[in-house]
């Protein structure tokens, strides 16, 4: 399957403050247990270029980890980006699925992020489990890349396939 998305990260503190979003344009190519990412354009932006983006009705992909998820939502709810507008995964995209140095780095965790919550969905693995991010953090621990490890023990079940990222 041919994915393509608009995906952001905004540091919580320069969210508070309405400074710099990291917006960028991902393709992603979707197998059966295979993520790859084609295409990585990025942009540095105010969160108002953000906010005229969900005008637009464009779905944007981000991660939060738990902690951060409500004071996120808030600020962006703030600025304009109604929580519906989002799809967020529960995870931090400077850890996991590998650690991020750089902007490209983040962006393309938020993209693999999403991509193995496509597998997760599409594959119907997350039916023992009663959210999906514990599915997604079990697959990505037992495939051997950088997870949660206590949201990856809530997961209950078997898992069909090891995912591979590319």
């Amino acid at each position: 399957m041919h994915w393509e998305a608009l995906t952001f990260y905004i540091e919580p503190r320069e969210l508070i403050f309405g400074e710099v979003a990291i917006i960028g344009a991902v393709t992603v190519e979707i197998g059966d247990c295979d993520v790859a990412v084609k295409d990585l354009k990025l942009v540095r932006a105010s969160i108002k270029d953000l906010a005229k983006a969900v005008g637009r009705d464009i779905a944007l992909h981000t991660a939060y980890p738990s902690e951060y998820l409500d004071v996120a939502t808030y600020f962006l709810g703030r600025y304009g980006i109604p929580r519906l507008s989002l799809r967020v995964v529960n995870a931090d995209p400077r850890e996991v699925p590998f650690r991020a140095f750089n902007d490209e780095g983040l962006l393309r965790n938020i993209a693999y992020l999403h991509g193995v919550k496509h597998v997760v969905l599409s594959n119907n693995i997350h039916l023992n489990s009663r959210k999906t991010s514990y599915t997604v953090h079990k697959i990505l621990m037992e495939s051997g890349y950088n997870a949660d490890k206590n949201l990856a023990k809530r997961h209950r079940g078997s898992l069909p396939c090891r995912v591979r990222l590319a």
